[in-house]
Order: structure tokens, then C-alpha cells, then sequence
């Protein structure tokens, strides 16, 4: 049976925090070591691939196949299963795998799961992954890896029919507003180990590990780091392609979207900015076609890919998305 709720000092704080729906919540119970998550998610992976669950994540309409992923991949992604119940008893599970391989770690909380971005427990000792929400259809888990293939956290993509209105398809699976959970950061994605890289090389920057993939699937001499999002973990990717020339391919619906277009420009200033303080002679290109969204797609359709120098690019933009650019540039003295 897995151990009762119980209450750590790190409860006792006075701090009371707000969730996203304004209840008072817990603060959140540290991140588990890397070693930890890996070997988690690494399970959780291996007992409910996305392969489970064939038709609605592999082979139907909007499956793996659809996208241009092969048979491996049904493998090396994971599924959430669409019940609540069903969640809860893989957690179970994989808490028993936690102490079984990290006994010390799981006597930190009496369930070896806490600290594990995505899992938290109720008061009762229940364990869960997720909500406490049934779904219509299983929820794909893909792994987020570091530079030596380690899964540092994971997001999930939520099926069409479960989507409410407004809000996103990709999500970090994270419990920070949930009891004895936590957060998932931001990581970003390797396709690469760049111990094998020698700098100088070059290395695509794109949006979403699952998109990364699929492109380094079409091509495999790519290397890729992937971000969550257009604004998210800049620091995190300059750093990572610091040694490399930088070709960042965002989808292509940002050249219409001025917002967006403004954090592809704040990106580039702080890719040319961390450049010259460091004397580095790596250049940073973007990747351009016309048609589809996302990289993936392009390489899927076999659309032509262009590779533009920043100011043949900013000369793609028109109207607002690029007078977003050029003021932001202007507010930071930026001059590609």
C-alpha cells in the first residue's frame, strides 16, 4: 500500500500562494534529482507507450503516423491513459518502481513519486498523474531531453476532442498547483549530444520537441535544440548553441504575428549580443519556406528551404510584424 500523506517541515511555511484559480496552495515540493526523473519517466514510458494505445495516437487521422513519425517513435513516446483511475494506478506503480531503485529517495516522502514533475498525492495517500479529470482519449507524453539523452521533464499533447475552447494543445505535465507536486522549468530539448558535436557546426533552433523529431526523422544529419515556445528559455538555448551556428526555424504563421515576430527579434539580439562579448564568429540565419506552419510539415511536404541572413529576413515581414520588430530593435540600439 503506498505510505499516508505526510507533512514535511517544508509545509509549515506561513506562505500562502496562490494557484491559477485563486485557492490557497502548498508550496510546491522540490524537483527530483535528474537521475530520478530519467529513471521515471524512463518507466513510465516503457509501461504505457503510445504504441498502447494504437488507433488514437499512432495510427489514426491525427496519430504519429500522420505527422510523418515512424513505428519506433510509438515507442520512445508515452501515453497518459484518459481515465482518472487509470492514472492513478500507474502512478501507484511507479512509485513502487521508485522504491524499489531509489529507496532513499522514496523514504524522503513515503511515496517514492513526489518530486516528480505531473505527479502529486492527496492527503489521503492517493497518488495521481495529472488532473483529477477524465478524458475522451489518451494524452501523448513526450520527453524532453538533455544534452546526454536524460529526460528532464515531459509535455503532453492533449487530443482534439479534449481541448476546450481557447486554450493550447501542448502543456508541460506538471503538478505545481497540486498537493506535494511540482514544477516542471522549462527545459529545452536535445536531438544531439553536442560532446559529439564539434563547434563550428550548426544546429537548427526550433518549437516543441515533438516537431524537432520529426524533422531529425526526415533529416537525419540535423541537429536540433527545441524550446517550448517562441518566448520561452532564451538563455537556456544562446547558452546551448553558444559554440554553433545558429539556423532558427519558428513556424511560419510568426512572420503574420507581430507579437511573436517581436520575440523571434529579441531572440536574435541576444543570440548577436552574447555572440560579440564572447568574440565568437558563429552566425545565426533563419530557416525560411512558404506553405506550411512548422518545420515538420515543410520537410513532410518536401517544400524548398531558404536560408535567410537576418536582414533578408526582417525584408519577408510587412505591416505590423515588422514594425514590431524594427521598434524593438530601436528601443535596444540593434542593428543586424
Amino acid at each position: 500500500m503506498e505510505a499516508i500523506y505526510i507533512f514535511t517541515p517544508k509545509f509549515r511555511s506561513t506562505t500562502r500562494l496562490q494557484s491559477p484559480s485563486g485557492m490557497p496552495s502548498t508550496p510546491p515540493v522540490p524537483i527530483a534529482p535528474l537521475e530520478i526523473r530519467d529513471a521515471v519517466f524512463t518507466e513510465l514510458i516503457r509501461l504505457s507507450p503510445a504504441a498502447k494505445y494504437s488507433t488514437e495516437l499512432v495510427s489514426g487521422p491525427s496519430g504519429l503516423y500522420a505527422r510523418g513519425l515512424a513505428e519506433q517513435h510509438a515507442l520512445t513516446l508515452g501515453a497518459l491513459p484518459p481515465t482518472q483511475d487509470g492514472r492513478a494506478a500507474l502512478a501507484r506503480a511507479l512509485s513502487s518502481y521508485v522504491r524499489r531503485t531509489f529507496p532513499d529517495y522514496a523514504k524522503l516522502y513515503g511515496a517514492g513519486v513526489i518530486g516528480i514533475p505531473g505527479f502529486w498525492q492527496e492527503r489521503s495517500g492517493k497518488l495521481h498523474i495529472w488532473k483529477l479529470h477524465n478524458y475522451r482519449m489518451p494524452i501523448l507524453l513526450i520527453p524532453y531531453l538533455n544534452p546526454n539523452g536524460l529526460i528532464q521533464a515531459c509535455q503532453i499533447r492533449l487530443h482534439q476532442l479534449d481541448i476546450p475552447a481557447g486554450e493550447k494543445k501542448y502543456r508541460w505535465l506538471a503538478s505545481r498547483w497540486d498537493p506535494r507536486g511540482t514544477t516542471s522549468g522549462t527545459p529545452i530539448h536535445f536531438t544531439f549530444s553536442p560532446t559529439h558535436l564539434p563547434a563550428g557546426e550548426t544546429v537548427v533552433i526550433t518549437e516543441g520537441a515533438l516537431k524537432a523529431e520529426t524533422f531529425v526523422y526526415h533529416r537525419p544529419k540535423a541537429r536540433v535544440i527545441a524550446t517550448s515556445g517562441v518566448s520561452c528559455s532564451h538563455e537556456q538555448i544562446i547558452e546551448a548553441a553558444r559554440p554553433y551556428n545558429a539556423l532558427i526555424a519558428f513556424d511560419s504563421d510568426h512572420r503574420i504575428n507581430p507579437v511573436v515576430c517581436r520575440q523571434l527579434a529579441r531572440l536574435v539580439a541576444r543570440r548577436f549580443a552574447h555572440s560579440a562579448e564572447h568574440k565568437l564568429a558563429t552566425t545565426t540565419t533563419v530557416l525560411f519556406w512558404e506553405g506550411p506552419k512548422g518545420i515538420d510539415e515543410a520537410v513532410l511536404q518536401n517544400i524548398k528551404l531558404q536560408i535567410k541572413t537576418i536582414p533578408e529576413w526582417y525584408e519577408t515581414l510587412n505591416n505590423e510584424p515588422r514594425e514590431e520588430v524594427q521598434r524593438f530593435w530601436n528601443e535596444i540600439g540593434f542593428h543586424p
